[in-house]
């Protein structure tokens, strides 16, 4: 059994098992209009016009509610993007990447997506691709150099892989003439090239003097030095038994280095379909940036390029710096391997096959440059539409776009799906009320509920503050309350500089403070910590000292009196903090810092800096489903927020009446009346019931 064969087999099974998991996702997840999904080089980079598109949406108000989903063979390298609140990462080929590809309108990619990856005719496929090609692609090819399939059955894959895509960004059009006859277009498939520039390059425009400086300190480059970048290609004929593509052994550059001299110095840059380990651990001058995530920043920190039949040659001609092209195996790779869509001779640069060739034209290219005026006339015929607004181009012209018309199969999808979810709601209810049955009498325990029962009635008849984080907080004021029993919430902690006080229990019920900020609660909190089982799940890092109450988020608010089965917890962190307090028998209840203004508005909390920027943009996307709307004014959002609350408060006033508790508010100014007001000296001062402080 020969290699092709081997690997032609393996790929069929893999093909036919992946096609039928995709199948079953599209057919449980409908799409959603505000989600995209990016993958780069196969899931191994974030890098290329994929990177560029997606960091210039994060710039762009209208898609700060949109979802941005990263696919990558190795997640827990790009941690760092979680950072941003609506990204999310995936492991290449899990059950989640075919998931998010069948849910997410819009696709980019830039090396086309898996073959069993077919878009449905409401999503947006933009293929990017990596280069403008100088080297045949796809049905240009007419060798059987490429060991892992036949001539024909590449044309095949080519020819069905241009089908699926929507949109293709173009830096030229010979790059349109050559992408569609690589990909057998069809005339309607022809006109879906986007004039555009290639993303990627926006960089090369943008980036000062200051920044290229600053690039060469990170990568230790030595002042002084001349840089010289080489960006060899790979060749089809290489593949070696583990399914990898070999280095090309046509160049000496060790000894290149040794006779250029010391004032050099060799930036190294395999291709990422090379899979072999590369070491230059014998010569300083040579340093391996194979594993860079970008190769823009090597373009701008470079003074030349070497390269062969690399599309890199494209992007760096935008520099109008010297390129020298080695081609030690030009007629082989012309005859034999791919051939070449354009003359060599065409080039903007020598063209060299050997190591004495390629030092002259090195040192050729130090004193002048003699290729200046036809690199310029290059730059017009493959790069014109190149300014450094590419991105930007794609987006409005891919991306905005309306909402997509769902098919009768989406809608039954997502009714079905509602139903399931109320059925899931029945059996909560069910489930928590029958187990809170038996544990009030004593049954069925597990450790969180034990402490729950030992919490039961212990400050019976005694007093507590809720402490809430508004604008009228103050550390004076928390300093008064060293001595009482009081309930923290949220982010109090960023007080904990200018005050002694230290709450008695701690409360938070919002999972995207679980999940954003659970290192620093974990860190900040030493008080008990109240909260719920969802939140509880969430959090990256426990706090030790932790109970979690079971809640049903859908069901509408009510106070229901046994938290051993389940509460209620909305619109405020104050609901599960004052459930909390009637629980453990406190009957007189002081709320300080409640101030029901707009947290989102200038000066909503105690301090400017309480929620980061992504905390609060989730929050706001959050209320925005909620009320089905893609935009709102701060104050419509603050709107919504209070009138929430106040109907929670009222709520929890209503049950306090019926159970003998009292509750008063001590918070000063602010907008919640609908408990009797104090003054917070008064209470303390007289240390005794509030009735007789109203």
């Amino acid at each position: 059994m020969d290699k092709r064969f081997r690997y032609m087999t393996r790929q069929n099974i893999s093909y036919y098992k992946n096609r039928i998991k995709y199948g079953i996702s599209k057919l449980t997840y409908t799409i959603s209009d505000n989600m995209i999904l990016f993958e780069s080089y196969g899931g191994k980079k974030y890098n290329d016009s994929v990177r560029a598109i997606y960091e210039e949406l994060l710039r762009d108000e209208r898609y700060r509610s949109f979802y941005f989903v990263w696919a990558f063979q190795d997640p827990s390298q790009y941690l760092f993007l979680l950072e941003n609140h609506h990204t999310i990462l995936v492991r290449k080929g899990s059950r989640e990447y075919r998931r998010y590809y069948a849910a997410a309108r819009f696709w980019i990619n830039n090396v086309t997506v898996p073959d069993y990856l077919t878009p449905s005719k409401h999503q947006i496929y933009i293929e990017t691709w990596h280069g403008t090609p100088l080297k045949r692609l796809g049905c240009d090819i007419h060798t059987e150099s490429d060991p892992r399939q036949t001539m024909h059955h590449m044309h095949k894959r080519y020819r069905a892989k241009g089908k699926k895509v929507t949109y293709f960004p173009s830096p030229s059009p010979y790059y349109e003439e050559k992408i569609a006859s690589a990909f057998h277009l069809s005339n309607e498939k022809r006109r879906h090239f986007i004039e555009s520039g290639y993303p990627r390059n926006d960089q090369l425009f943008n980036t000062s003097t200051e920044e290229i400086r600053r690039l060469k300190e990170k990568w230790q480059i030595p002042e002084g030095k001349k840089v010289l970048l080489y960006t060899p290609t790979w060749r089809d004929s290489s593949l070696d038994e583990e399914g990898h593509f070999s280095l090309p052994q046509g160049v000496d550059l060790k000894t290149v280095m040794e006779q250029l001299g010391e004032d050099y110095i060799l930036l190294f840059r395999a291709h990422h379909q090379i899979g072999e380990k590369i070491s230059f651990d014998d010569c300083e001058q040579i340093i391996n940036v194979s594993e860079a995530e970008e190769i823009n920043e090597l373009y701008l920190i470079s003074d030349l390029m070497i390269t062969d039949y690399s599309s890199t040659l494209f992007d760096y001609a935008n520099l109008m710096r010297p390129m020298v092209f080695h081609m030690y195996d030009r007629d082989r790779y012309d005859k034999e391997i791919r051939g070449f869509y354009l003359e060599p001779e065409e080039l903007p640069g020598p063209i060299t096959t050997s190591d004495e060739e390629l030092i002259e034209a090195i040192r050729e290219q130090e004193n002048h440059f003699p290729f200046k005026e036809k690199q310029a006339a290059f730059n017009q015929r493959f790069n014109p539409y190149e300014d450094g607004n590419s991105a930007k181009r794609v987006i409005d012209q891919c991306i905005t776009l309306q909402p997509h018309k769902r098919t009768i199969w989406e809608r039954f999808v997502r009714y079905s799906k509602k139903t399931l979810n109320r059925i899931r709601i029945l059996y909560q209810l069910f489930h928590y009320n029958i187990l809170g049955f038996f544990r009030s009498h004593g049954l069925f325990h597990n450790n969180n509920s034990l402490r729950l029962e030992g919490l039961k009635d212990t400050h019976k008849g005694e007093r507590c503050f809720l402490i809430g984080n508004g604008p009228s907080l103050t550390g004076e004021d928390l300093d008064l309350l060293k001595n009482e029993y009081t309930f923290g919430t949220n982010m109090v902690y960023k007080i904990f500089d200018k005050t002694e006080w230290r709450p008695s229990f701690h409360c938070v019920s919002d999972t995207i403070y679980a999940s954003k900020l659970g290192l620093e609660l974990s860190k900040m909190v030493k008080s008990p910590l109240f909260t719920t089982e969802r939140t509880y799940r969430r959090m990256r890092k426990k706090p030790i000292d932790t109970t979690y109450v079971h809640t049903i988020q859908t069901e509408r608010y009510k106070v229901r009196g046994n938290i051993q089965a389940y509460c209620m917890i909305k619109a405020t962190v104050l609901s599960l903090a004052a459930e909390m307090a009637f629980h453990m028998g406190f009957s007189e209840i002081y709320l300080l810092g409640v101030d029901c203004t707009n947290p989102h508005d200038k000066g909503g909390h105690f301090t400017d800096n309480y929620a980061t920027k992504e905390v609060a943009e989730t929050d706001i996307n959050r209320i925005k489903t909620r009320m089905n709307a893609r935009t709102l004014t701060t104050k419509q959002i603050g709107d919504h927020i209070i009138d929430r609350s106040m109907e929670v408060y009222a709520l929890l006033d209503e049950y306090a009446s019926k159970h003998g508790i009292r509750i008063y508010n001590a918070t000063r100014g602010g907008n919640l009346e609908i408990f009797p007001r104090v003054k917070l000296e008064d209470v303390l001062n007289n240390n005794c019931g509030g009735d007789e402080n109203v």
